[in-house]
């Protein structure tokens, strides 16, 4: 049948839509430049925690005054030899200079809350890492805490200032600080913070105060230019990252961007369009910085919030830099932490928008807030998703049944349809009225079932972005082999070889019982009258398998579960039809 086929055209097309940037992204990541340092981001030492009112804690502000003992001069060679053995980068802001040279390694301080442990560095004022304290890298028990930093040849937190035709930032600076190596937040409220101050050859005056409390991933960061600075136009903060693929090992693949929301417009800027070039962009900014699929690390501008956002590429990383006009106070939050939608809502109305749910995000939150109270009921999210499969079949019922009834209807009828075709093949007019009558006398619409199955797809498509991109099922475990339901599905056999596309020797269990599935209810539905097309609908069930391989297991999870549904339903239906006897020509 014509509708038919425009049917399952329309369907292959929708879930090309959906599957297509993901299965792009597998096959052809961003390639890491040349010169990339081997080092894992995130795994320079940091030196050990002094203890509360030992002498291990420096007593003097300056970068040569009591530097903490231990690996200090570790940390900053990473910082201080930036663009070493990498590409330069001409258009990243100018260094402003120290009055003088300090020979000694800059002090570490350490902030910790309940949530993170955030560790800066006086050479400008800037964050060496950021760890989470429920979250790790990997789905390891011994793995380390989940670090946000992705160190590339700038550290994150940088001041930067225009002046004249060129902007300048503080990377060279060797701040000062009073705070100890150690700043603990304390209970019931309470915040901690720490000022860094340092002075430039120009006469400026540059002072960066961060502010953190317990209970929530965002913090504080106050700036402020004083003494000369008559000249300066500009006042604002910088936040640079590689952009390249971070720890495979992780499990799934994840490409972070560089993302803004500027007077509404969300931006989601990945290397290669960075790489072009992005214009500036200005107005009042909800959040900017950069996100994967899981965590983000963005600048929420408090005062001013109207401003002009500049993005390039350049020595290897991405910047995201914040001018505020005529101001030479700026305050901003900080929020860095994961991509859980009731904490971005918390810490702004509009950060929820840095979770890229696709088209029909609504229906996707939707399917996110169903999930979290499920989980309070089942604590498993792999039951959570099972729940979650039967709770949207129910919904869709009656539709997918009214579509259902109309396909088999339609079968019934394909013999007295082929025998009007060969009657009246020569006469277009004479068939069409036919046609109409036999649909008539039977009570059939022949397109009955597309309204009902295209009422399916947006259900479809929020449920594939909500899975795909809850951080509730990062390193969630399900049952038996399955630990994390963000990797791929693999039961783990050495002697096998590896699978494509993932790092596992073993078997996609439940992605072959969700391919088995699929070709049952296949076989189990209306067959189309035109072979051709029954044989290439016989062809998607292997074609999705292929394809879930390397999606995560908790999609795979969903699918199956949503199969066996589908049979039992499909199985009733055809029972039902057994006793239907269609009404012949006339």
């Amino acid at each position: 049948m014509d509708s038919t086929r425009q049917i399952v055209i329309f369907v292959l097309l929708v879930l090309a839509a959906i599957f297509y940037a993901d299965f792009i992204r597998w096959i052809r990541p961003p390639k890491v430049p040349l010169g990339q340092h081997a080092q894992r981001p995130g795994t320079v030492e940091s030196p050990a925690p002094a203890a509360s009112g030992t002498a291990a804690a420096p007593s003097s502000a300056g970068p040569a005054a009591g530097p903490a003992a231990g690996p200090v001069a570790s940390a900053a060679p990473s910082y201080a030899a930036a663009g070493e053995g990498e590409e330069t980068d001409t258009t990243a802001p100018e260094p402003l200079m120290p009055p003088s040279t300090s020979a000694s390694p800059p002090r570490t301080i350490e902030a910790d809350t309940d949530l993170y442990e955030a560790t800066f560095t006086a050479k400008g004022a800037r964050l060496l890492n950021f760890r989470l304290k429920r979250y790790r890298e990997t789905v390891r028990k011994d793995s380390p805490l989940y670090d946000v930093v992705v160190q590339g040849a700038r550290l994150p937190l940088g001041l930067i200032i225009s002046r004249g035709d060129k902007i300048y930032a503080d990377t060279a600076l060797d701040y000062t600080t009073d705070a100890p190596a150690r700043v603990e937040v304390g209970p019931d409220g309470e915040s901690a913070s720490v000022t860094f101050t340092a002075d430039t050859r120009e006469g400026l005056r540059l002072t960066k105060r961060f502010t953190f409390r317990n209970g929530s991933y965002v913090y504080g960061v106050d700036a402020e230019v004083s003494g000369a600075a008559a000249d300066v136009k500009a006042v604002g903060f910088t936040m640079s990252q590689p952009l390249t693929e971070r720890a495979p090992e992780q499990g799934y693949r994840d490409y972070p961007a560089l993302q803004a929301d500027i007077d509404g417009k969300v931006l989601n800027e990945y290397q290669k369009q960075l790489q072009k070039g992005v214009a500036p962009v200005t107005g009042e900014i909800a959040f900017a910085g950069f996100g994967d699929r899981y965590f983000l690390s963005a600048f929420i501008p408090k005062a001013p919030a109207k401003g002009e956002l500049l993005m390039a590429y350049g020595g290897n990383e991405a910047r995201a830099e914040m001018l505020f006009a005529g101001a030479l106070k700026v305050s901003t939050a900080v929020y860095m932490g994961p991509k859980q939608l009731n904490l971005l809502e918390a810490a702004s109305p509009n950060l929820s928008k840095a979770i890229n749910f696709g088209w029909f995000g609504v229906l996707a939150i939707v399917f996110v807030r169903a999930l979290q109270v499920f989980h309070t009921v089942v604590p498993n999210y792999g039951w959570d998703i099972i729940v979650l499969t039967i709770a949207v079949r129910v919904a869709t019922l009656p539709a997918s049944i009214k579509a259902q009834r109309s396909a088999l209807r339609m079968q019934r009828l394909a013999p007295q349809v082929e025998k009007i075709r060969a009657k009246f093949k020569d006469d277009s007019t004479q068939l069409n009225r036919e046609m109409m009558e036999l649909y008539k006398r039977n009570h059939v619409n022949p397109l009955g079932g597309c309204l009902p199955t295209a009422i399916q797809f947006p259900i479809l498509y929020g449920l594939y972005e909500a899975l795909l991109n809850s951080i509730e099922l990062r390193h969630a475990p399900f049952m038996l082999w399955i630990r994390d339901l963000s990797a791929p599905d693999c039961l783990p056999i050495s002697w096998l070889p590896k699978m494509p596309g993932i790092d596992c020797h073993g078997l996609p269990v439940v992605v072959l019982l969700m391919g088995a599935s699929t070709f049952l209810q296949q076989w189990m539905m209306p067959k189309a009258g035109d072979p051709n097309q029954q044989k290439m609908m016989m062809w998607m069930p292997i074609m999705f398998t292929v394809l879930f391989i390397a999606l995560p297991a908790g999609l795979s999870l969903y699918y199956f579960a949503s199969n066996v549904l589908g049979i039992i339903q499909q199985f009733f239906l055809n029972r039902e039809f057994k006793q239907y006897t269609p009404v012949a020509a006339a």
